[in-house]
């Protein structure tokens, strides 16, 4: 317990202030003081509760400048444009294109006319020469060379069934030979087209087949009917392999199958010096 003791005497009223009277003036301000802090919450003298769950109203302040977002990529690009096909009526899937089927007919007619079938073949030839260059003694010479056989359509305005090419794979060794029925295509001079028959050919419908040479395109400088076997480059002496056309009594026979083919060629040159035989089976 607090003991309360008097005050001495002041000046100001003359006489003695009781104790209680102070403690009361004090204990009036403190009142005071709080009642004033309560009131100060919001400025408006009502004081706010910690659980006052009455919210105050929110003022929106809208800008007078315009929006300035950037719209996305995508929502700048112009739509394109939607094209809607036409639907057309369905093609037969099982239709033939008329083109390819005549093609097709036009070459099974072409092969089964001739009656050659139409391939690729490659053997071995046996090559055998005879000279007789004049004031020289009599020679013959004999060659294996590996050749190739194709039996093919007609070509350009070649009037035969089929066209023949026949020729020893190597066209510098001596014995080497090479046969074409006939030749199409453009003068690398004049650039004219070109077009010779060397060959008459015939065939019996059941892949055997014979010719002649009927033109030896001498003249022309196209001779593709050749025989390269030596030549004495002096009287008698000193050979070289030398080209020889092949003259228009050659002739040539054979049988083909689809899986052999049997071919002779004899004939002389056109100097009449070499005569020759290529058989091949």
């Amino acid at each position: 317990m607090t003991q309360l003791r008097e005050e001495p005497r002041t000046h100001g009223s003359g006489r003695p202030r009781p104790l209680t009277r102070r403690f009361v003036a004090a204990l009036s301000c403190c009142l005071v003081g709080v009642a004033a802090v309560t009131a100060c919450g919001d400025g408006s003298g009502r004081a706010e509760s910690a659980t006052d769950t009455t919210s105050a109203p929110t003022t929106v302040v809208t800008s007078p400048e315009p929006a300035t977002d950037t719209p996305l990529e995508s929502d700048t690009t112009p739509a394109e444009p939607t094209y809607t096909e036409e639907s057309e009526p369905d093609e037969n899937p099982y239709a033939t294109d008329p083109g390819t089927e005549s093609g097709d007919e036009d070459d099974d007619a072409l092969e089964d006319s001739s009656g050659v079938p139409h391939g690729e073949w490659t053997g071995t030839a046996q090559v055998t020469v005879d000279f007789a260059d004049p004031g020289c003694a009599a020679d013959s010479r004999s060659y294996a060379l590996p050749a190739t056989l194709i039996i093919d359509d007609p070509v350009g305005t070649e009037g035969n069934s089929f066209h023949l090419s026949w020729a020893s794979d190597d066209q510098t060794a001596d014995g080497a030979f090479g046969v074409t029925s006939a030749h199409s295509g453009t003068d690398t001079v004049d650039g004219e087209s070109v077009e010779i028959a060397y060959w008459s050919l015939s065939d019996d419908g059941d892949g055997s087949f014979s010719g002649q040479l009927t033109d030896t395109a001498a003249a022309a400088g196209a001779s593709l009917n050749l025989l390269f076997v030596p030549k004495p480059l002096f009287q008698c002496g000193t050979y070289t392999s030398f080209p020889y056309g092949m003259n228009t009594d050659t002739t040539i026979e054979g049988s083909i199958t689809d899986d052999s083919a049997s071919v002779t060629l004899s004939g002389t040159t056109v100097d009449g010096t070499r005569s020759f035989r290529v058989e091949w089976s």
